[in-house]
């Protein structure tokens, strides 16, 4: 199974092609936990783009020109900001991707204002394009350059379709940021919406009706969504068996993986494991992707 996300991990790239590079490159990602009060670095510099979500807890993001506290589930976009310092308010998990290139520029540049820009629901989506790239590069590092820029460019197109966050509002109630929070950082480990419920305190019928109400999916597909994501990114190593992918995305067993990833995806694990792109060889963006926020 994964390891839990306690270890900061950074995410080099190789360089792309060229052509490649000059569109969009993913320079770089971090996923970063931090316990309350703990601080982190980072920088961009002329013509890169900072990408930072909160994956968990809250977090400042201070630099030269801006000051912004992330809660769960929101994101910042920094343009060319230089240094900027990531501070845990509470104990959190923050995702940091690094972009530049031209379609950084075209796509980001309309949207920032004093060279940001929030959005209410993209620390998922920051999130998952980090998850992505870390479990590439721990199992077949360097992640390959242009894999990793057609990520950049999903998770541009993802941001871009996201309404800004408007001061002084909350996309979702905090027992649904919560839930959410628990489930993107620990749904190999859930044991049903029960355990789910014991951990935020409250009636699991409470649970399902709040979130249901405010997401349009219920708490349990929104965890099968997850860990079907999560199959799919493992079913792209060449090396996985389906058994392995079974219980490393949270599943019972493989028999009953097996029936949930065909009802989700329309084919078998094993076909899907087949007919996948290496992740070396796979040129094209991701997929058929849910949009988890």
């Amino acid at each position: 199974m994964p390891s839990r996300q306690n270890q900061p991990q950074e995410i080099r790239p190789a360089i792309p092609d060229d052509l490649t590079r000059s569109l969009l490159t993913l320079v770089s990602a971090q996923v970063c936990p931090l316990t309350t009060g703990d601080s982190v670095g980072g920088c961009a510099r002329e013509g890169e783009y900072a990408v930072i979500g909160a994956a968990g807890g809250k977090v400042t993001v201070t630099a030269h020109n801006q000051y912004a506290l992330l809660t769960v589930g929101q994101a910042i976009v920094l343009e060319a900001t230089g240094s900027y310092t990531l501070q845990a308010v509470s104990d959190c998990t923050v995702m940091t991707v690094l972009l530049r290139g031209e379609l950084a520029e075209r796509l980001f540049g309309e949207r920032l204002t004093e060279g940001a820009a929030h959005f209410a629901g993209g620390g998922g989506v920051v999130r998952e394009t980090a998850l992505a790239l870390a479990v590439m590069d721990s199992e077949h590092p360097p992640v390959n350059g242009a894999l990793a820029s057609a990520y950049g460019y999903a998770l541009l197109m993802r941001l871009r379709a996201l309404p800004e966050k408007e001061p002084g509002k909350k996309a979702v109630s905090s027992l649904v940021e919560g839930a959410i929070a628990i489930i993107q950082e620990d749904f190999p480990y859930l044991e049903g919406l029960d355990d789910l419920a014991d951990r935020l305190e409250v009636s699991k019928a409470h649970l399902i009706r709040t979130f249901t109400k405010e997401t349009g999916i219920s708490p349990a597909r929104y965890i099968t969504r997850v860990r079907i994501e999560y199959a799919k990114l493992l079913l792209r190593d060449q090396d996985a068996s389906v058994t392995y992918v079974a219980e490393a995305s949270g599943f019972a067993n493989a028999n009953y993986f097996a029936k949930v990833f065909r009802r989700e995806t329309g084919m078998s694990p094993s076909d899907y494991l087949k007919n996948a792109p290496s992740r070396e060889g796979r040129q094209n963006g991701p997929q058929d992707r849910h949009i988890l926020w």
